[in-house]
């Protein structure tokens, strides 16, 4: 079997390493870690002697990993001096910030990595990355820039960063997570790239992967934008060498390590041996980047790992609080056993896991459950209160798109709906308007698709998705359906809505123009 066909088959929520080959693939100019040392050093010195410096090092028995941090850490101090003396001027940093605690060296690679413009050509593919990273167990990555969050962002699923030593010490739930290891621009401060940086970071990678394996005969491992040259992925992976229970036959399926490869359309995976560290592991040699990241998006546990943290959070602070309190057998119940479950009967039989004595019951609902509802595909006469929590309650924010006014209108003629609630309902029916919504799809859309749906004169929206998608995307034909919502007829738009909400995945009906659509057709249903 395969290391992907493994994933999906056993259904697990990967660990993602991301390394800087994912930031050079979809950044215009993001530098590699020569060239960035080269700008830096013309900051202050002239570039012919760069290489100057770098062959001194060379010749004092100095390899190119070792020759990096040195004249990194060479750099740190001429630029922090340059600065301080007014010889050199870095925007957005002043002598007093610097002086406070804000390293100029480290301050100037964050606007370097700030300043990035994303590559066109693109957008599908990171469309995938973005519906693969919400499937991971958690993700560790040594790059500085903020791509990987702002993916979150941009599918408004939540993720808790931790940078540096952040997280590694603490209680962790080990699903939905981001580690920065190497520190992030977001704390400039927190940048790992000298000698004394990296001695510091030795303690943090023995806690990293100590994680790692503590998960990974539940979770393989896939190794995105590094190479086998990279000193940080062969120190992790001569741990691995060391600690893995797995004969070779299995640890070819629980580590995965992607090597870009130009102009290779398939996904070729070839068993592979690192001789040196005595480590047995895939090598997936493409250049179709798509194609992988719509495989690994294709598990599905019936909850992302960012819910599933939601949910042991949940369970943790109330055994803790109450179990503290002593309190635990008036919260939690069995009715069976649950000690002498086997895997066969967790797989063959529902359960039902409630909080609360007699009178109380709390039920959790999720993105879907919210949609179906609302929509009237399931009952939403049971559990208002929990879909009209989930409505007010982070992760879901004002800026969040989803369907409200229907359920905005229930709340707020309820007199005793509490202050908070009612105030995120009144702003969220001033955020939101219909013709604000569908001029921006109108723009997204493009000339040329608009051009295109129109000649294939659709009455239906059903009939503008059935387009060939060869000659316009699903994402276009979306917008264009949100641009012209009005003109659509009314039982068209609800069977077309219901179809979308019973057939397509999760992860589809997480993207943004999705959330879009269902916003747009509730303001036209319930009143802008």
């Amino acid at each position: 079997m395969s290391f992907i066909g493994n994933i999906k088959e056993k259904n697990q929520f990967p660990i993602i390493f991301i390394g800087s080959g994912i930031t050079l693939r979809y950044f215009e100019e993001a530098p590699r870690w020569e060239e960035l040392l080269i700008n830096l050093w013309t900051k202050v010195r002239e570039p012919e002697d760069f290489y100057a410096r770098c062959y001194d090092l060379k010749l004092a028995g100095k390899n190119n990993f070792e020759i990096y941090l040195e004249v990194a850490s060479e750099l740190e101090e001429a630029i922090d001096r340059a600065f301080i003396h007014k010889e050199l001027t870095i925007p957005g940093l002043d002598i007093k910030q610097a002086y406070d605690n804000i390293s100029p060296f480290r301050f100037l690679i964050g606007n370097i990595f700030k300043n990035l413009t994303p590559k066109k050509g693109y957008e599908e593919e990171v469309q995938a990355f973005k519906s693969m990273i919400i499937k991971a167990r958690f993700i560790i990555t040594t790059n500085y820039d903020t791509f990987i969050e702002d993916c979150f962002k941009a599918s408004e699923i939540s993720v808790k960063v931790n940078i540096g030593n952040s997280g590694l010490f603490q209680k962790s739930e080990d699903y939905g997570e981001l580690y920065k290891i190497h520190g992030s621009i977001d704390d400039t401060n927190s940048i790992c790239i000298t000698q004394a940086d990296y001695n510091k970071n030795e303690s943090k990678l023995a806690l990293v992967n100590a994680k790692i394996l503590s998960n990974l005969t539940e979770s393989p491992i896939l190794f995105l934008g590094y190479s086998l040259t990279d000193l940080n992925i062969r120190e992790l992976l001569s741990s691995y060498s060391e600690n893995l229970p797995f004969e070779m036959d299995e640890a070819v399926l629980r580590i995965g390590v992607v090597e870009y490869t130009e102009g290779e359309e398939k996904l070729r995976e070839v068993d592979a041996h690192l001789a040196e560290l005595g480590m047995y592991y895939t090598k997936i040699c493409t250049d179709n980047y798509l194609k992988l990241y719509q495989e690994i998006s294709q598990v599905n546990q019936g909850m992302l790992p960012s819910e599933l943290a939601k949910v042991n959070r949940f369970f943790k602070n109330i055994i803790e609080v109450r179990g503290g309190k002593g309190d635990l057998q008036n919260v939690v119940a069995s009715h069976v056993d649950i000690s002498k479950l086997d895997s066969d009967e967790i797989k063959s039989k529902n359960f039902v896991v409630a909080f609360g004595d007699e009178r109380t019951i709390f039920k959790p609902v999720y993105y879907i459950d919210y949609l179906k509802c609302y929509f009237g595909i399931d009952d939403d006469t049971a559990n208002f209160e929990g879909l009209l929590n989930y409505l007010v309650t982070p992760p879901v924010s004002i800026t969040t798109h989803l369907p409200f006014k229907k359920y905005a209108k229930r709340a707020l003629n309820n007199p005793d709906l509490p202050i908070s609630q009612r105030d995120k309902l009144v702003k969220r029916q001033q955020k939101y308007n219909l013709d604000a919504i569908t001029s921006s799809a109108h723009a997204s859309t493009g000339n040329s698709n608009i051009q295109l749906i129109i000649e294939c004169q659709c009455e239906k929206p059903q009939e503008v998705m059935e387009i060939d998608s060869l000659l316009v995307n699903d994402r276009a034909k979306i917008l264009y359906i949100i641009s012209e919502i009005r003109e659509f007829e009314s039982k068209d738009m609800e069977d077309f809505i219901i179809n979308i909400l019973e057939t397509r995945s999760e992860t589809t009906l997480r993207r943004t123009e999705y959330r879009k659509l269902f916003t747009a057709y509730d303001l036209l249903e319930y009143g802008d």
